[in-house]
């Protein structure tokens, strides 16, 4: 279901640019949609070295923690990914995050916090929740869904400014100016509003995966609640740095209600409630 939502998701970002590159022509559709590929493009090829450069990561020597390397192998193998790079962020708020352009460059980071503070069943699940994301290769997902997302506020800029200059395309066809203007203004919106739901997806997508590498749902159930508790944005450590929270498996700025659609995390109320469905006597996680 959630790979189905995915692809609806990204069919409508797709409508959207085309619909708005109508507008304009096929010179406007075809350079905005190109300027923005280029632009995401350049950051899936290199967008992983900059992020651990701003989260001040450093690989972590297997000497230095070899149990975390032996369970990071023995999950990558059983996902059927080579074992991908372990990386070390100083800052005690605890969470981790994985990237890489695919399974052959994969990279996994954890905080101090993360491993100081959780116990090892509990840190298995948030070690296959993000290897599931390299498996997945949602940094791919999410580098196409930025770049319809950013081709849409190109052409929408290019709308209003059509409207506003009197050179809209829906005064020579009889439409209105007013309405191209307002679809121009709702459109970005609506592009964001796709690209956080498919990341959302794609995070329930990972738990799922996750849970089923370690046989063990409630393990991570427990992780994303120790998780939520020990979140605070007033912490201005480098994982909650607004550029960077969506990367990790627990965002310090998610909201609740209708702030919750502009998250690119589900509440993890909502992930944990999906993961004790799938344990076999689905005992509730404290």
């Amino acid at each position: 279901m959630n790979r189905f939502k995915t692809f609806l998701l990204l069919g409508l970002a797709t409508s959207l640019v085309v619909f708005l590159g109508s507008r304009m022509g096929t010179g406007w559709l075809v350079g905005s949609v190109a300027v923005a590929f280029a632009m995401n493009l350049g950051a899936y090829f290199w967008s992983h070295k900059l992020v651990l450069r701003m989260q001040g990561a450093q690989e972590l020597p297997e000497n230095e923690a070899p149990w975390l390397h032996r369970d990071v192998a023995e999950l990558a193998a059983l996902a059927g990914i080579p074992k991908p790079k372990v990386y070390l962020i100083p800052d005690d708020a605890p969470n981790a995050f994985a990237t890489g352009r695919d399974p052959k460059h994969g990279v996994v980071a954890f905080t101090e916090g993360i491993l100081r503070t959780m116990p090892r069943r509990e840190l298995r699940g948030v070690i296959a929740h993000e290897l599931s994301h390299i498996l997945h290769r949602d940094i791919l997902v999410a580098t196409v869904a930025a770049g319809l997302a950013g081709a849409v506020s190109l052409l929408a800029n290019v709308v209003q400014w059509g409207a506003l200059l009197g050179g809209s395309r829906d005064e020579e066809g009889g439409g209105s100016p007013l309405g191209g203007l307002l679809f121009a203004l709702l459109a970005p919106v609506g592009a964001s509003l796709i690209q956080f739901a498919i990341s959302r997806s794609r995070e329930f997508m990972a738990d799922a995966r996750a849970a089923e590498l370690t046989g063990d749902p409630e393990g991570l159930a427990q992780a994303l609640l120790r998780l939520g508790r020990g979140q605070d944005p007033e912490l201005q450590g480098p994982t909650a740095q607004p550029a960077t929270a969506s990367l990790m498996i627990a965002s310090p700025f998610s909201g609740a209600g209708l702030l919750s659609w502009f998250s690119t995390h589900p509440p993890i109320e909502a992930r944990v409630a999906r993961l004790l469905s799938m344990t076999p006597h689905r005992r509730r996680a404290a």
